[in-house]
């Protein structure tokens, strides 16, 4: 969403996280990457959970290892994580108009996460995303860094980052909220870069680890004018198709293992059948999965084994504080209704909860708080509802396993 983007954008900076790119905005492992006994795989839906700012830079009341802790009473066995391409190398060399010879990437800080995420039973998904470095951007965008990214260029990226993480990160998704004009631009452009964007990494990332998961789409659930596309609408530009889903063009035939959206809806309760034919909340998750079946039908878009496309749901939740927030009860009824919806539909494979921790008060981000702790650390009450929900629900989702066996991490990669 527009308020995320220019905000999380500030949240960190290269000095504060050793030049590394992740910043806040966040199944089926395969066999290979845990002994039998760790694995213990379950067909339940998984709980997920993003916060960059706790679980990757670190908040200052709630420290990652109780951060931890507290991701497990609500059965998280997920983090995802916005990867972010220009702050995967130092300024001297994201910050020039020509590419490098030579870049030293920079991933300590992501493969302590995925260690540690491994420590505690949780895996972790990588939303590849931008800004661009400068000089996979077009001259005239040098204050403008989603602005017509260099596909080509972020198909390499992706494949080094895929490659570092072989073995040890199984999921991947492309581009954050493609659809909103802050994060990749300019609109009217969007679907022909996001295709390309995707088309390259999805090649990129299979090539260097075939067996991680691929996921295509990460949108946002609305149409706002000026802002965003309605999210049905980018995909079909995206697949080359006209509404009646009937194939124009010329474009590839696109494989995914999933699509990933973001199904917000601040105001109403999530059964709310939110208008617009193709814009999708939660209420409305049945818009996208005919749209999905029908992209299947006419071959624009299906998974590498021809099965119904399956729905990650990578971002979800309701205010904690500010002029958006409902009342609380409110809140946390919506909150446990939103998550048994989820559980319910047999095509949501993981349902996300953005944010854990309350950003600073006097931070930019703050005014998108969506979190269930305070700055300081205190439990809200969405919290314990959440809690309550996973243990009333433990027999019906994935539930967090025994440390993950996870190779060692190679030395970062120099492109």
């Amino acid at each position: 969403m527009e308020s995320r983007v220019s905000s999380s954008f500030s949240v960190l900076r290269p000095a504060r996280v050793l030049g590394v790119a992740v910043i806040a905005a966040s199944l089926v492992l395969t066999g290979c990457l845990f002994s039998p006994a760790k694995s213990r795989a379950s067909r339940g839906m998984e709980l997920a959970l993003q916060d960059d700012s706790t679980f990757l830079v670190g908040a200052k009341h709630v420290k990652r290892e109780k951060a931890f802790a507290y991701a497990r009473q609500l059965g998280v066995t997920r983090l995802r994580v916005n990867v972010l391409w220009a702050y995967t190398m130092p300024a001297l060399f994201y910050d020039t108009r020509r590419k490098p010879t030579k870049i030293p990437y920079q991933f300590q800080q992501l493969d302590s996460l995925v260690n540690e995420a491994a420590d505690h039973g949780i895996r972790i998904h990588f939303s590849l995303t931008g800004p661009a470095p400068r000089w996979a951007r077009p001259k005239a965008s040098i204050n403008q860094a989603w602005y017509k990214p260099n596909t080509r260029e972020f198909g390499k990226w992706a494949g080094i980052v895929a490659e570092h993480f072989a073995g040890r990160v199984d999921r991947y998704s492309i581009w954050n909220e493609p659809n909103w004009r802050t994060w990749l631009g300019p609109l009217k452009s969007g679907p022909a870069l996001y295709r390309s964007l995707y088309a390259r990494g999805y090649q990129a990332i299979k090539q260097a680890d075939p067996r991680a998961k691929v996921l295509i789409g990460e949108t946002s659930p609305t149409a706002r004018g000026g802002l965003s596309t309605a999210p049905l609408d980018f995909l079909r530009k995206v697949a080359c198709v006209n509404k009646k889903y009937k194939r124009v063009g010329h474009c590839p035939r696109l494989k995914a293992d999933g699509y990933a959206h973001h199904p917000y809806d601040f105001r109403h309760a999530p059964n709310f059948k939110y208008p617009g034919a193709d814009n999708v909340t939660l209420g409305t998750l049945s818009r996208l999965t005919k749209a999905l079946d029908k992209l299947r039908k006419v071959g624009a878009l299906r998974t590498p084994n021809g099965s119904r496309m399956p729905l990650y749901l990578t971002e979800y939740g309701y205010f904690a504080t500010g002029h958006r927030a409902l009342p609380r009860k409110k809140t946390l009824r919506y909150l446990q209704q939103a998550y048994s919806i989820a559980l319910k539909n047999s095509r949501v494979k993981s349902q996300l909860q953005y944010l854990l921790v309350s950003p600073p008060t006097k931070s930019r981000q703050s005014f998108f708080n969506l979190a269930l702790l305070s700055n300081g650390g205190k439990k809200y009450s969405t919290f314990s509802a959440m809690a309550r929900w996973y243990s009333a629900n433990r027999a019906k989702v994935k539930r967090p396993g025994g440390a993950i066996a996870l190779p060692a991490a190679p030395p970062n990669p120099v492109d």
